[in-house]
């Protein structure tokens, strides 16, 4: 297989663009293609294909069980949320607009550190799926600290809100906020939550 990488270095308004990936295998048999999409399969659960036409068609490894197939669909109907149209200046006044709503002190370092993960999260629906790990990860990094630091960080903006104080977790905070999120981007900037090449 040959990659071919490509990345952004740029940073604007605080969004890290993600590095993209293309794969071109090039096989010389049937056996050869059924080994490579068996590898693909048991690695990620899914396998998304295009056609001609640009419409992505996914096959999912079903060898698993019915709930992991179901998993596998549901997020990747979330990844597939169309945000694309969208600048990063709207998605960041769509997330300063749900902020605000729970009075969220913009002064806290743990509040930037919020507002920063719901942006990338626009942008990489997986990451609410693995707050801790994925997202504190990322979000150390930029911030230039531990993720038990962004977690005691959130856990000090969120202490004031309703849901924290009826003993919610941090990642359980966050994904309901994100889901606020996600409902008003669809609201505000009139998009279509779910691309018609996802209901086939």
């Amino acid at each position: 297989m040959t990659k071919v990488l490509t990345s952004k270095t740029t940073t604007s308004f605080g969004y890290q663009p993600a590095e993209k990936e293309v794969g071109f295998y090039v096989v010389c048999s049937d056996r050869m293609i059924l080994d490579n999409i068996n590898s693909l399969m048991r690695k990620r659960g899914l396998l998304g294909i295009s056609d001609t036409a640009g419409r992505v068609h996914y096959m999912v490894d079903a060898r698993r069980g019915v709930p992991s197939v179901v998993n596998r669909i549901t997020g990747q109907a979330l990844k597939q949320l169309d945000y694309s149209s969208l600048s990063n200046a709207q998605i960041i006044v769509a997330v300063d607009e749900v902020m605000q709503r729970h009075g969220l002190d913009t002064v806290l370092l743990g509040t930037r550190i919020c507002r920063y993960i719901l942006i990338q999260s626009t942008r990489d629906v997986s990451l609410m799926s693995s707050v801790t790990k994925r997202a504190y990860g990322l979000t150390a990094a930029e911030f230039g600290m531990t993720p038990t630091q962004v977690e005691r960080n959130l856990r000090y903006a969120f202490r004031k809100l309703q849901i924290y104080q009826d003993g919610r977790r941090n990642a359980y905070i966050l994904n309901k906020l994100f889901s606020e999120l996600r409902d008003y981007i669809v609201e505000r900037y009139d998009c279509v939550p779910y691309p018609t090449d996802m209901l086939l």
